[in-house]
């Protein structure tokens, strides 16, 4: 009877080994991952030029005072008087804002402290005929203003040149695609995916002004002559490969 009972349990035990090996081998045969589809990825970039329809000057008014209040009286006249000048040159009440105004010890070259203070005004000037900007600038600097840091020219129709240049980004990213795909022995698929960027030129097209402009004297009229904007863009896409037929 003891004899017949170890059997069994032996043939138990052979039984569950087989299915422990059975099931092992399963996982190590599980299928791997499947083959990438082919794809035919390009870019393409587009560029729109336009004319700039206003400009923006920036207009410092700074003076200097043996108090804070004396500066910033100073100041304040010399502000008006510029102001005074910029509506009677045509620009409108609305297209001059203040930029920046600060009060503070002044100091030398080198850093080192001196008597006195310094009060500065930043003046927003925005000229809607790109060809009165350089009589805005005198006007400016006849009113008491002292520095023109920066001038820059913008377009009003700015958006509509980007989305120009992105549609062409577009339209060149598909050509050259399509010219892969024909080289590769097929055709062009259906899109699967598309992005783009676009830039605009820093501050609409910055023009920085030479020193020189406001030391040459008031006898002869500034002349700026605005360059051509340019908005740029790029595209990604991607598309499906189709392969041509075999032979």
């Amino acid at each position: 009877m003891v004899r017949h009972l170890v059997g069994i349990a032996l043939s138990l035990s052979a039984c569950s080994l087989v299915i422990d090996v059975s099931s092992a081998g399963g996982q190590a045969f599980s299928p791997g991952p499947t083959a990438r589809e082919p794809e035919i990825t390009a870019t393409g970039r587009g560029e729109t030029h336009l004319a700039p329809t206003f400009g923006v000057v920036m207009i410092g008014v700074t003076t200097r005072s043996g108090t804070a209040a004396e500066a910033a009286t100073q100041n304040g006249a010399k502000v008006a008087s510029t102001l005074a000048a910029l509506r009677q040159a045509g620009v409108a009440a609305e297209d001059l804002t203040n930029q920046g105004y600060s009060i503070e010890q002044a100091y030398e070259d080198n850093g080192r402290r001196r008597g006195g203070f310094t009060a500065r005004n930043t003046i927003r000037a925005r000229v809607n005929n790109v060809d009165q900007v350089g009589k805005i600038i005198d006007a400016a600097v006849s009113g008491g203003a002292g520095e023109i840091s920066s001038v820059q020219f913008g377009a009003t129709n700015i958006e509509e040149a980007r989305r120009a240049a992105m549609t062409e980004a577009v339209k060149q990213a598909r050509i050259d695609a399509a010219v892969l795909a024909t080289a590769a022995g097929g055709t062009l698929g259906r899109l699967i995916t598309l992005s783009s960027s676009s830039s605009i030129p820093s501050g609409y097209g910055a023009f920085q002004l030479d020193a020189a402009v406001l030391t040459s004297g008031m006898s002869v009229p500034t002349v700026i002559s605005p360059r051509e904007l340019t908005v740029s863009a790029q595209a990604l896409g991607r598309w499906e490969f189709v392969p041509g037929a075999s032979r």
